[in-house]
Formats: structure tokens, C-alpha cells, sequence
């Protein structure tokens, strides 16, 4: 193998691949990256068995070959290269690579331990524009559960429909049972017919990140057991969860007692502020009434009392329900809209908060019971 590319590509296909990459992996092959010239181009690839990526970058092809080297000596090494262009050669099991006044040799690993990524060679099944699905991902995966002891929550839901209109509608739901956040993005186009999976967390995350330095359309291909999300010149595939989502939607309220519209950045700047008196239990009380806004309190034998006011349009009867304030704030950290409607029906029901204005989105949070 011998090639030339620039450092700006080598770093863009290095950032796509490497945080699959675990550290300390048994199976040493694992810790690396496959580097190939494949059809004029180079290919980069990553896996940790569950997670595969592959990226294309442009580059001078002047001999074909492949090898694999570690993912975070060359990712380091290439971000520190103040050159512009990168000269890569691979001997037996060993990459050269020689730039201007610089030149190393990497240890890698022969291509042929590399494993397998499955390809997915059929149609997309849907296509979406990747600003809104990364707006819909930032508004739900955190409310995911944080670990896999329930494998069906661990994951986040995408359900797929021909409703909504004439482009047809992903439905995307994160929940660890005390709460929930579901946003519904519109798809380029209907989907031939309807299907909910459940992904792994951390390829979402990954998908994520990927978005953050891409534009444009991205497909969205299925096996039978595994999802294959491609942009630009990436492509990531995974694994699905095998089972069953909960049927959340049972649980949304439909009607409520009390209303308020808040300023999203008030709301906030209150629940901050009163949680350095939480810092026991989490906990905080809402007090809603149309006479006062929002009352927002905690109480700790060690640091104190806290009461904020928040002035907000209030219709309804007054209520008050105990919350984990940190649920509250990962939701409105993650919202843009400059205000937002709080809804709540009493202190041992679910809540409801909503941008104003918006309807593609609902977050539904479960009080503290005392």
C-alpha cells in the first residue's frame, strides 16, 4: 500500500472511526483501525463487534493494499502533524508515514485479522434530512436508561410510519421509566410500510456525533437484525435490540388540571439556583397558581432553604408535585424555544412539558412520591 492524502482528510475519516474503538480490547485487532485502498479512495473502518464504521476519504492512490494500526497512536499522531499532506506506505505489518520533516513507523496488524463488517446491500428503507433528525436525537437519547439491566429501555425507539403527510414520519422515544421524551420528525418520503425498532444507545450517540460534522441526507437500511445509518461518506452499522419497546403512550396524559407558560431561560436560571439546596435528595418542589407563577423550593438540613419565584401565564387550579430537578433541567437545557408550557394534573401524576408552540415534542416526567 502506498498513498498520499492531506492531513485535513486523514483527520475528518480518523474522527468518524476512532470512537468506536475501544481501550484494552482482549482481541488486539480490535484496538486498531483498517486503513484500504478501495476504488481510487481510502477506506477506514472501526469495530467493536456491535458498532461497525466505515468512512471514504480522497487521496493519491499509488499502490493498493491494506493494513491495521492503532486507532489512538495514528489519531494522535495525525492531529499533531502541522503539514498538510501525509505520504502513508505499509511494509509486511508495518505503516510509514512520512510528512515534510516528520516520519514514523506505526506496528500495526496484517488486514486479514480485521473483522468482517456486515454490509446491507438493499434500498434505503427512509430517508431523512440529518439537521432534523440531530435536532430530534438532542431532544430525547438522554432520557434513555443508563444501563442495560433492561435491554428494550437501554436503547432508543424509532418507530417509522407513512403518516404525516405526504413524507411519512419517524417517531423517536427515550424513557428509563421515571421519564420519557418523544419527538416526531418528518421523513423525505413515505416508508413502503411501517416498522419500529430499538437501537443501541451508544450507536445513536455515535450517530450523533457523526451528524455534527455532516450535511445533508441520510439513508437508513435494515436487515433483519441489524440498522445501517449512511451520510456523506460514512456509513455506521449495528446490531438491533431484540424484544419489545414499552407501550409508552398508554401512559401520556390526556388532559391536565394546570397550565403554565413559562421563559424556558427563567425557569431554568430557578431550578439551578434552588438545587444547591437539593443536594441531599435532588429534589425540588414546582408550586403552580395563577396568583403567583411558579413557586419553585428545596430544603436541606445542611445547607439551607431556597424559594424562587418565576412569573408565568397560569390557567387551571393550583397544584404542586415534588421532581428530581436534574430531570427537569435535561429537558429544558435541550429545548430552544424561548418559552415553554408546564402542565401538571397532581403531585402523584405524570408532567408535561412542552415548547411553546410546537407540538412534535412531549416529555413526560413522574413526581417524587413523599
Amino acid at each position: 500500500m502506498k498513498l498520499i492524502c492531506t492531513k485535513d482528510n486523514l483527520k475528518k475519516g480518523l474522527f468518524a472511526v476512532s470512537r468506536v474503538v475501544g481501550v484494552g480490547n482482549p482481541l488486539q485487532v480490535l484496538n486498531n483501525i483498517l486503513l484500504k485502498t478501495d476504488q481510487g479512495r481510502i477506506r477506514l473502518s472501526s469495530t467493536n463487534l456491535e458498532i461497525g464504521v466505515n468512512t471514504w476519504v480522497g487521496g493519491k492512490i499509488e499502490e493498493e493494499g491494506a493494513l491495521t494500526v492503532p486507532a489512538k497512536l495514528i489519531n494522535e499522531y495525525i492531529n499533531n502533524l502541522p503539514t498538510e499532506k501525509v505520504q502513508l506506505s505499509a511494509k509486511d505489518t508495518t505503516l510509514n508515514l512520512i510528512s515534510e520533516n516528520y516520519k514514523t513507523n506505526i506496528k500495526g496488524l496484517p488486514s486479514e485479522e480485521f473483522p468482517l463488517i456486515p454490509q446491507i446491500a438493499e434500498e434505503a428503507y427512509a430517508k431523512i434530512d440529518s439537521n432534523e433528525l440531530k435536532s430530534a436525537l438532542s431532544e430525547t437519547i438522554w432520557a434513555a436508561a443508563g444501563n442495560e439491566t433492561q435491554p428494550e429501555i437501554s436503547g432508543i425507539f424509532l418507530g417509522f410510519s407513512a403518516e404525516g403527510g405526504e413524507t411519512g414520519k419517524l417517531r423517536i422515544a427515550a424513557t428509563d421509566r421515571y421519564r420519557l421524551a418523544e419527538r416526531n420528525a418528518q421523513l423525505k418520503e413515505p416508508v413502503k410500510s411501517p416498522k419500529e425498532v430499538i437501537v443501541p444507545f451508544r450507536t445513536i450517540s455515535e450517530l450523533f456525533k457523526i451528524l455534527g460534522v455532516s450535511s445533508g441526507e441520510l439513508e437508513i437500511y435494515f436487515s433483519e437484525t441489524q440498522v445501517l445509518f449512511k451520510i456523506d461518506e460514512t456509513e455506521l452499522i449495528s446490531r438491533l435490540i431484540d424484544g419489545q419497546y414499552p407501550d409508552y403512550q398508554q401512559i401520556i396524559p390526556k388532559g391536565f388540571k394546570t397550565e403554565a407558560v413559562v421563559s424556558r431561560e427563567e425557569l431554568i436560571h430557578a431550578l439551578k439556583a434552588t438545587s444547591l439546596f437539593a443536594s441531599e435528595s435532588n429534589n425540588i418542589q414546582l408550586e403552580i397558581s395563577e396568583g403567583s407563577g411558579i413557586r419553585v423550593t428545596a430544603s436541606s438540613a445542611a445547607a439551607g432553604e431556597n424559594e424562587t419565584l418565576v412569573s408565568a401565564k397560569v390557567s387551571g387550579s393550583a397544584n404542586a408535585a415534588m421532581f428530581n430537578f436534574r430531570y427537569l433541567l435535561d429537558c429544558l437545557n435541550n429545548l430552544s424555544e424561548t418559552n415553554v408550557v408546564v402542565r401538571m394534573i397532581s403531585d402523584a401524576s405524570p408532567a408535561m412539558i412542552q415548547p411553546e408552540g410546537r407540538t412534535n415534542y412531549v416529555y413526560i416526567v413522574m413526581p417524587i412520591k413523599t
